[in-house]
């Protein structure tokens, strides 16, 4: 079950373009969001692989929900965005999943397995 790794990949991804679809007006939020999106989709990406680096995930989608708060960028689509977002990107990142593996194969005769 890696489905939400990649949830989270395309919740980075969609990060990444929500600047220029939502029209931000605030450069802080506009960076904040690229930033954490790169952030988040990489993150995913190595959660694959090692699973217990979607926890990573767990933080940036934290500091997704409070940084409006922090950064001042209030009202409008951007905090409804990041905020919304980040308790996603959260969520997902508590759902556990098994990591990518190379199928086992049987040893040959004389091989050790």
């Amino acid at each position: 079950m890696r489905w939400p790794r990649w949830i989270n990949i395309v919740l980075g991804i969609w990060l990444l373009i929500a600047p220029s679809a939502l029209g931000y007006v605030d450069t802080y939020a506009a960076n904040n969001d690229r930033l954490l999106g790169i952030l988040i989709a990489s993150s995913a990406i190595v959660a694959l692989w090692a699973p217990k680096a979607r926890f990573v995930n767990v933080v940036l989608g934290a500091w997704l929900i409070i940084a409006p708060f922090v950064l001042g960028y209030f009202g409008g689509r951007a905090v409804a965005n990041d905020i919304v977002l980040g308790i996603a990107v959260a969520a997902f990142a508590f759902i556990p999943s098994r990591p990518i593996t190379t199928p086992h194969t049987p040893a040959g005769p004389g091989e050790l397995s």
